[in-house]
């Protein structure tokens, strides 16, 4: 059977995608986003990644009105999108292999154990974000999270790999992010984890991960140094009940602080639905504006910080082949 990049897409979003692109599984392997650590679809499969379908699907939009960074309820909310999201990909691969291609999720939480990383940089098989800009989807914000025209960050993302070959989008060719002259995401960000176009993800892990695998090896590590008495205690604590809770669904382990997210003025959501909620930013310090000046000044004589080369070409949007 052939199918067209306009029947796949078409399938993607009458199963419920927001958004849906495709690159070519060839580009993704030339340009990894960290050459020392790829994240390619040739290390998942070299047989059947001839295209990479990159889906969206929009956060819900009252649960990026509400303000606190470890609001349990958007957790919960997330959740449930990501699940929808997991099973948009699992049909659509039925959809291609139905039709005779060979084909293979890359879920959203999917964290490959040769990257693992204590301090939290642990990652996925194939950077979705970075497959989502060469997909046409959006470009990458300063703080290297993904901003699309329609909603912004306010998306989450799942890939999948086929052996079919179909027409790929090109990138958008214009940054969406205005960079250090908005810097709304590092004035936002409870833990103080951005920079000139770098996340610091030691710091903002703990927050967007709160009840993750570190929560739970602490957790565990306190127990196995307490008294007999004190483990009991321990046992029967607000912090087991959480770790049983988030194991038991997976909230607050793939869903925490969406502070970043919430704020950020890209998209056509914004004005409509998130400005008169989230115009003012409480967590706005005079420390984190003199530290934007700086970054603005530093633009404005054309210095755009170290980090920023690295990923020009997906800040930018441009294919650069």
């Amino acid at each position: 059977m052939n199918l067209t990049a306009a029947a796949v897409k078409a399938k993607a979003r009458a199963l419920g995608a927001d958004l849906v692109g495709i690159a070519r599984g060839d580009v993704l392997d030339r340009h990894p986003p960290d050459p020392s650590r790829p994240q390619t679809p040739g290390r998942i499969t070299s047989d059947d990644s001839k295209s990479v379908i990159v889906l969206a699907r929009r956060l819900l939009t009252g649960i990026n009105r509400l303000k606190g960074h470890d609001d349990r309820h958007k957790q919960y909310s997330t959740e449930l999108v990501l699940t929808d999201l997991e099973e948009i990909e699992l049909k659509l691969v039925y959809f291609l292999e139905d039709a005779g291609f060979p084909s293979i999720t890359v879920p959203p939480v999917h964290f490959d154990p040769r990257h693992y990383d204590p301090k939290g940089d642990t990652r996925g098989p194939l950077s979705l974000a970075h497959a989502a800009v060469e997909a046409g989807l959006g470009t990458l914000g300063l703080n290297l999270m993904l901003l699309t025209p329609e909603y912004g960050p306010r998306v989450l993302l799942g890939a999948v790999l086929t052996n079919c070959e179909l027409d790929p989008d090109r990138p958008l060719g214009d940054a969406l992010c205005l960079g250090e002259a908005c810097g709304r995401c590092l004035l936002a960000c409870p833990a103080d984890a951005i920079g000139q176009w770098k996340l610091d993800k030691e710091r903002c892990a703990p927050l967007a991960s709160p009840y993750g695998f570190s929560y739970l090896m602490g957790h565990v590590e306190r127990m196995m140094k307490a008294s007999r008495e004190e483990q009991l205690a321990l046992l029967k604590s607000k912090e087991s009940f959480m770790s049983w809770q988030s194991i038991l669904r997976g909230v607050g382990v793939y869903s925490g602080c969406t502070r970043c997210v919430d704020v950020c003025p890209v998209g056509r959501d914004y004005d409509t639905h998130l400005r008169d909620a989230q115009e003012e930013i409480a967590e706005r310090t005079p420390e984190k504006e003199a530290r934007l000046a700086q970054m603005a000044r530093r633009r404005e004589s054309g210095d755009r910080g170290p980090h920023y080369a690295h990923s020009a070409r997906w800040i930018e949007g441009s294919e650069g082949e």
